[in-house]
């Protein structure tokens, strides 16, 4: 899947989202994030991951990878690896970031001491490993996973597309 084209819904999952990069595209994921966890059953556990990620990596191209650039494309589509591992898609045609090049935030400096913000790629990182990025002349995908608590009921999984 390229940023350009997000790739067909998988069966029995909503359509990915392919919106611009502002305020109502980043609803129209968070929508869509809600959907995929009350569809699939999720724990509440799982649930809250994988809003909480989704919602995370979407604000970062929302609010940072178009600062001081017209808003472009936010896509976001969900498919099921096997019933224990759920993947979001997330493209964007912003300037590239790494989420490797995240700093660590140092969790044992005072409160004061610390900058604002950062606490994010370290959110996603935990309830979401393995994040994998890719950037090239198409755009950048980030696909964020994550190993279910509970299988999930339905038969539906299938191979993501790169």
């Amino acid at each position: 899947m390229t940023p350009h084209t997000p790739a067909p819904s998988q069966p029995g999952l909503p359509p990915p989202v392919s919106t611009l990069a502002n305020r109502e595209g980043l609803a129209r994921c968070l929508n869509l994030a809600e959907t995929v966890c009350q569809q699939l059953g999720l724990s509440d556990d799982d649930m809250q991951a994988v809003r909480l990620s989704v919602e995370e990596a979407c604000v970062n191209v929302v609010s940072h990878g178009y600062k001081d650039r017209e808003p472009g494309l936010l896509g976001l589509a969900f498919h099921v690896v096997n019933p224990h591992t759920l993947q979001a898609h997330i493209q964007d045609q912003a300037a590239p970031f790494h989420p490797d090049q995240a700093p660590i935030p140092d969790l044992l400096a005072d409160v004061d001491d610390r900058p604002i913000g950062g606490l994010g790629w370290m959110l996603i990182r935990q309830m979401m490993p393995p994040v994998d990025y890719i950037s090239n002349a198409n755009g950048n995908t980030l696909v964020l996973e994550r190993h279910l608590q509970q299988p999930l009921a339905s038969p539906l999984h299938s191979t993501p597309r790169p």
